[in-house]
Parts: C-alpha cells; sequence; structure tokens
C-alpha cells in the first residue's frame, strides 16, 4: 500500500467516491428527447409520461416518481414542493412516489439508484426543476397547438394554460397526452428566485396525517395474498457461516413450511409470524468456528490505539510543514479520543418481501438502494435485473443502514425454495448483532502554540476500520489506493479552519465486524475529536472557545456568520441561567455549515441538556419546517449517541442486543433544539446529517466549563455519568 497517498490525488478519487462535488448537469444521462418513445419500456411509464420523472392525469393530477427514498426526512414533501413551483400546479395535486430505477433516477457518476450523502434535494433539485420545465414548455406547446395561438402569449398558473387574450384555457390533463407526443425542450426556462411561490416557505408535511392514523405503510406492513412469513436466526458473531441445523428441534411448532438455509444462518418459514418467530426461537442452529470469535472490546481499543502509533499512514492532507511547526512551537497541546462501535438502532428491523413470478421479480423494501436490490434480487432467482421490480414503501428508520441489501437476497433464497411469496424479517437481536455498525475510532491530536498563543500547525492522526472497504471494496481498493474518505471526513475535505500547517493522518485497523455508513459518517466522529481538543487548545492559551474559533476561520466570512449566530442566539457572553453552562461546536460537511452551542447543567453524575442552539447555512432551503425538523432529530439523534450508546463486543458477539441493554434518548431527556437559517445563497448543501456531529462536542465542551472534567472518550456512560 502507499503508506502517503498525497492529497491532489486523494481529493479527485475521494470526489468520485461520495459522488462530490456535484456534477454539472450536462454530464448526467438525460431522458430521451421524446419521452412516449421510450414509455413502453419505462418502468415508470404510463398514460400521461410527459418527463421520465412526471406523468399528468386527465384530472390534472401530477405524479411525480421521485429517485429517492422517503425516510422520515421530508424529501418527497420537498421535491412536491419543487414540482408545484416550477410545474405551475397546486401543491395538493402534486402526490410523491418512489419510482423504479432507470437511468434518469440514477446518481451521477455512479449511475445507481439510492439515497445517502444528504443528496436527496442538494443533487436533484436542478435536475427536478429542469425536468418540470421541460414539462411546463410542452404543456404550453401542445395548448399553443390546440388553440392555433402563439406559445409567447400564454401564460400557466393553477394547472392550466390560459390565452388571456381569447379567455380561453386548458387544464393540463386535457393536454397531458398531446404534450407527451412532443419533443422537450433542450434548455428549458427555468423560474428565477424570484418568480418562485412554493418554495422557500414552510408547508404542511402531507405524509403527517398517515404516520398519526395508522395508514401509512412501512416495508413491515405489506401483505401480498397467499404470502407465507420467515424469520431469520442469523449468527451472534460476525463473519461466522452456517454450519448445520436440527430442523426436529422446533417438530412440534404448527404451522411450519420450512426451514431454509442462508449464509450465516437459516430463516424459518411458517404460515403465520407467531410460529415463524416462535420457530426462529427454538431452532439449534451450528456456526463454524471463526478466526476472530473470541474478540473483545477490549482487543479492538488495544488496536486502534496501535495504529495510531503506526508509521505506516495514509495522508490526505499535509499542508505546510506541520513537523517544523511542532519543533518551534512555543507549546505544544497533545490529547488522545476514542469512540466505541454505534449500532443503527431503526425502530423498524431489516425486513423484505419478494415474490417470484416464473421469470419476473416484484420485490418490496424498505430499502436505500433500489439498484443493489435489483442486483440481488436477480442474481439468486436467475433473472435479468430488468426483470425485477422494485417497490419502496415507507421507512421505520434508514440512518445509513438499509443501503446494505442482504435481506434482500436472504428473502429472495427463501422466496425461490418455497416457491410462495415471502415476508422475511429479522428479530431486534439480530438487528442489533450483525447490523452493520459505525466504526469504533480514535485519534491523537497535536496543536502547535507560538508565543501569542497563537496555533501555528495541527496534527490529527486518526486509527479505525474502514467504512468504504466494505461499502465500496472494489473503489476502496482500486481508484482511492486504499484511502477512506470517510475516514477523516469534516477534516480532510474542509478548508475552513486556517491552522497554519496542517497534517490529516489515517491508519485502517482491521477487525471482524463489518461497518457502515452512520448517519453523518466519520463526521460523527473526527467532529468530536477536533472541536473538543479546539476547546482544549482555548483552555491552554487562556482563551474563549468562541474566540479561538473566530482566530481560526477569520479568513472564511460565510463560517463566521454561521459560528457567530449560534453564539450570539445562544446568548454567548452573557450569563447563562444559575447553574448552567455553555459549549460550542462547529462542522463543514456535505456543503452545508453547521453551529451549535450547547447549554447544560451538571448535577453530581446528572447531567441535564437544556438547550441546544443550532445556525446552519445549507445555501438556499425548500421546506424551512423540515430543515429545523432536522436539526431537531439530528441533536436528538446525536444526544442519544454520544450519552448511552455503545456496542461491546465478548467472545466475537454484541453484548448489547435490544433496546434493554442499548438504551436511546426518551422524549423526556430531550433538549429545547433553536434552529436559526443562512439563507446564503450558496450552492444547496445537505440537511439530514450535518447536524448531528457538533452535538457531542458541544455538549462535552459545556460539561468542561461546568466540571473542569475532559471527556475524551464516549458514551457519558463509561464516565459514571447520565442524561
Amino acid at each position: 500500500m502507499d503508506g502517503m497517498m498525497e492529497r491532489r490525488g486523494l481529493l479527485k478519487a475521494a470526489a468520485a467516491a461520495l459522488v462530490v462535488p456535484l456534477p454539472a448537469l450536462a454530464q448526467a444521462p438525460q431522458p430521451p428527447r421524446v419521452i412516449t418513445e421510450a414509455a413502453a419500456g419505462s418502468p415508470n411509464g404510463g398514460p400521461g409520461q410527459v418527463t421520465a420523472f412526471l406523468r399528468i392525469g386527465a384530472d390534472g393530477r401530477v405524479t411525480f416518481a421521485s429517485p429517492v427514498t422517503e425516510m422520515g426526512q421530508g424529501t418527497h414533501q420537498s421535491h412536491a414542493m419543487i414540482v408545484a413551483d416550477e410545474l405551475d400546479v397546486p401543491l395538493p395535486a402534486v402526490e410523491v412516489i418512489a419510482g423504479q430505477p432507470e437511468p434518469a433516477l440514477r446518481l451521477q457518476p455512479v449511475n445507481e439508484m439510492y439515497s445517502g450523502a444528504s443528496f436527496g434535494i442538494r443533487f436533484w433539485h436542478d435536475r427536478i426543476r429542469r425536468a418540470c420545465a421541460q414539462a411546463r414548455g410542452v404543456l404550453v406547446e401542445a395548448a399553443a397547438q390546440r388553440l392555433n395561438v402563439p406559445a409567447v402569449e400564454l401564460t400557466t398558473a393553477e394547472g392550466r394554460v390560459t390565452h388571456a387574450a381569447s379567455g380561453r384555457s386548458l387544464s393540463y390533463g386535457e393536454l397531458a397526452e398531446a404534450a407527451a407526443r412532443l419533443p422537450l425542450p433542450d434548455q428549458p426556462r427555468v423560474k428565477p428566485a424570484a418568480e418562485r411561490r412554493v418554495t422557500g416557505r414552510t408547508a404542511p408535511r402531507f405524509d403527517i396525517p398517515a404516520k398519526t392514523n395508522g395508514s401509512a405503510v412501512y416495508g413491515s406492513d405489506v401483505r401480498i395474498p397467499g404470502m407465507v412469513y420467515a424469520v431469520a436466526k442469523l449468527s451472534p458473531v460476525f463473519g461466522a457461516e452456517l454450519d448445520g441445523f436440527d430442523r426436529a428441534s422446533i417438530a412440534g411448532l404448527r404451522g411450519i413450511v420450512d426451514v431454509v438455509p442462508l449464509k450465516t444462518g437459516v430463516a424459518v418459514v411458517a404460515e403465520n409470524t407467531w410460529a415463524a418467530m416462535e420457530g426462529a426461537k427454538r431452532i439449534a442452529v451450528r456456526f463454524k468456528p471463526t478466526p476472530e470469535q473470541s474478540l473483545n472490546s477490549e482487543d479492538v481499543s488495544r488496536r486502534l490505539r496501535e495504529g495510531l502509533a503506526s508509521r505506516e499512514m495514509v495522508r490526505p492532507r499535509n499542508d505546510g510543514d506541520v513537523l517544523a511547526a511542532m519543533a518551534n512551537a512555543a507549546r505544544v497541546v497533545e490529547a488522545t479520543y476514542e469512540v466505541p462501535y454505534l449500532a443503527h438502532a431503526p425502530m423498524e428491523t431489516e425486513n423484505a418481501t419478494v415474490h417470484i413470478q416464473g421469470d419476473r421479480v416484484e420485490v418490496w423494501s424498505s430499502t436505500q438502494h433500489q439498484d443493489w436490490c435489483v442486483r440481488d434480487a436477480a442474481r439468486v432467482a436467475g433473472v435479468p435485473p430488468q426483470n425485477v421490480r422494485v417497490h419502496t414503501p415507507m421507512t421505520g428508520g434508514g440512518f445509513g443502514r438499509r443501503l446494505h441489501t442482504e435481506v434482500v437476497e436472504q428473502a429472495t433464497t427463501v422466496a425461490k425454495q418455497v416457491g410462495r411469496p415471502v415476508k422475511l424479517i429479522w428479530t431486534r437481536e439480530d438487528e442489533f448483532a450483525q447490523s452493520y455498525w459505525r466504526p469504533a475510532f480514535a485519534a491523537r491530536l497535536r496543536a502547535a502554540v507560538n508565543a501569542q498563543g497563537r496555533v501555528t500547525g495541527l496534527h490529527i492522526r486518526a486509527a479505525g476500520q474502514s467504512v468504504m472497504a466494505d461499502y465500496r471494496p472494489a473503489l476502496f481498493a482500486n481508484v482511492l489506493r486504499g484511502n477512506d474518505p470517510f475516514s477523516l471526513q469534516s477534516m480532510s475535505d474542509s478548508r475552513r479552519y486556517n491552522f497554519g500547517a496542517f497534517r490529516a493522518e489515517w491508519r485502517r485497523v482491521e477487525a471482524a465486524p463489518k461497518v457502515w455508513l452512520w448517519r453523518s459518517v466519520g463526521g460523527s466522529q473526527i467532529c468530536y475529536f477536533v472541536e473538543s481538543f479546539l476547546d482544549e487548545i482555548a483552555a491552554a492559551t487562556n482563551k474563549d472557545p468562541l474566540e479561538l474559533r473566530r482566530e481560526l476561520l477569520a479568513a472564511d466570512a460565510r463560517a463566521l456568520r454561521v459560528l457567530n449566530t449560534a453564539a450570539e442566539r445562544a446568548g454567548w457572553g452573557t450569563p447563562a441561567p444559575e447553574g448552567r453552562h455553555r459549549g460550542i461546536a462547529f462542522v463543514d460537511l456535505y456543503d452545508s455549515l453547521v453551529a451549535q452551542v450547547a447549554e447544560v447543567s451538571v448535577r453530581g453524575n446528572e447531567v441535564k441538556v437544556h438547550k441546544v442552539t443550532v445556525a446552519i447555512d445549507c445555501g438556499d432551503v425548500i421546506n424551512p419546517d423540515s430543515v429545523e425538523a432536522q436539526m431537531q432529530g439530528s441533536v436528538v439523534w446525536a444526544l442519544s449517541s454520544m450519552a448511552k450508546e455503545q456496542i461491546t463486543l465478548k467472545d466475537g458477539a454484541a453484548v448489547e442486543r435490544n433496546f434493554d441493554t442499548y438504551p436511546i434518548l426518551r422524549m423526556g431527556q430531550a433538549p429545547v433544539v433553536e434552529t436559526h437559517i443562512i439563507r446564503s445563497g450558496e450552492r444547496m448543501g445537505g440537511v439530514g446529517e450535518p447536524g448531528v456531529p457538533p452535538t457531542a462536542p458541544a455538549v462535552c465542551n459545556a460539561i468542561f466549563a461546568a466540571t473542569g472534567r475532559r471527556l475524551r472518550s464516549l458514551p457519558l456512560t463509561v464516565h459514571g455519568l447520565s442524561v
């Protein structure tokens, strides 16, 4: 391995891996100029198909085939708002569905339909607007031909095309069929911001009523006539494969249909869920031994510390001479941090429903990766990928976990063997044991400080498993040459802070558990390390933590505005309520800037987070309510993970197997979250993930302000603290 992969090559590779920066629109494959030519063979086609995204019914209702999964973030609501705005239709007339994989709905340049990296709006906004502008253009042209008037004399509003001079108008429903036969304009007129009447304003979420009255359909709610139920029993040890099972151990259970062997366990198939679940509990299963079946958390921690001491590191950033800065420093500040494995812990466990009919396969999966579902189902069923149709219900929690499609592969295996449609579910215990985790990580940071107390150099060394190696192994091994852009995310790919000389290094650590994308991915760890360490520098130099950050961001007006907004709105520099203390943190992640101030009190061993003030600059905003909701959810998610959550390994298996041993934050423990949105007009950034990383360091920095106690590892419970 090239131990010192330098910055220029790394940044190019990282861009390909993360689909950052966003490619120009012209680089992405475009839908056919005349959509109806492809409609018959398109999985999203049908009557009134005006563009690859849009169908317009005879009643004027618009169906938008979204390229992403709705996971509770409100992305489909925002897509509906963009459509209503650009197409000139009432918002209630727009229905959003998760589309079928096809070229126009795939992320570029990876050419896959999936949901991740906070791309739901920032990647798709311009593309959706363009598609709607194309549709509006052909609707106007169809009306011009029908009314025999120049197109320039026509206007659109509320789903109608109107000729003001004659008082005549036609509904979109009347025009859709004719419009679908017209060539789409290559250069449609997209509305400038001043003409937009829907986006940028708060709109009520259309998915809330169904969620509150119980009518919302999640993956686990899917029912098909003749369906059987399967419950998986998987190895508690990562990497352990099936060695055999004893069918006789469940012989007395009524309703059992079959037991299907899987690579890492078995699926007990039954006519009802009770029999399937009871069978999975009772069945005797044997697993092959693994080289790491005795692995414990202490072993992982030791490997992380050894990784930090390694001489062979990947070096994605090396600006200036950091060794000279350290040698010439009046003072060197140093600290080491560590965080544990974390589970995604979605409320809805992994599940998939598969129906094989001859050479056709239908899949129902609350997935984040439709194309991988198609790939896995097609391979197992032995059919061409174009013969697989994927339905995407709502998800009961995604957080990156559902980018993995192992459950679809398993469900297809079962459906193929039993010859009936099958719903396969994982138990909560297997969800914790076999769900790929956020990696355990450690970092050692050193800062050079001159005689005037200014930072002249910063060196971060991190060690941990590679998310990219498990997520996209071929890319990791070849294009990235063994470097993982997630390993130092938010530092190796950000140039907001000016540390003078700066070096960022990472050492890959091997361990049996698979690791995966977890909400905010590497930013959740690296931001905790760096923002906690900045407070240590501030204490060592007798500076206010806000003032230190202002020094480091002095040349970045946009970042300073975000930092100052959070500080000012939180009352930084003014007396806090009695017994409360404040901590601050900042992150640059997924093209968005976020700063948070946590207001905390500590009584004995009890930590109370009273309020978190958030400032976010994500460029532009579609639905402010969704941004605010995502900041609230991000803070609660992050506070739960830093306060209570960890996966502990014993004898190669997770000790925590359910919510009794893996507690999550309760409603009464959630703080007030006050969000301030800054509309800078910069390129649109992500929202679902950037709000997560600053919470942990902001809270830990506030705890230090309250107690003088530095917390260099998480969760808080390992320090005897409770929230």
